[in-house]
């Protein structure tokens, strides 16, 4: 009972939610017939991804490194203030 009136207030609070999602459709079709007419833009966006994929991952790992980094700093002077 009180997960369906849960739902009523939050569907109802939708406003012009459905104006974006419409326009991300009909971008995803326009989307699919270009890559139908030029294949050669399929070959583009897989490059992008795998680019972008590339970037993410060392930005993740540079982020990862500055946090042992910061961490190990702490931890050693945590060990003389005991």
């Amino acid at each position: 009972m009180w997960v369906r009136e849960l739902w009523t207030l939050q569907s109802g609070d939708c406003g012009s939610v459905w104006k974006y999602q419409f326009l991300l459709g009909v971008l995803l079709v326009l989307g699919g017939l270009l890559i139908a007419v030029f294949p050669e833009i399929l070959v583009a966006l897989a490059a992008a991804a795998v680019i972008l994929a590339g970037v993410g991952l060392i930005g993740s790992a540079w982020r990862l490194r500055r946090v042992e980094q910061h961490k190990r700093r702490f931890a050693a002077t945590d060990v003389f203030e005991w």
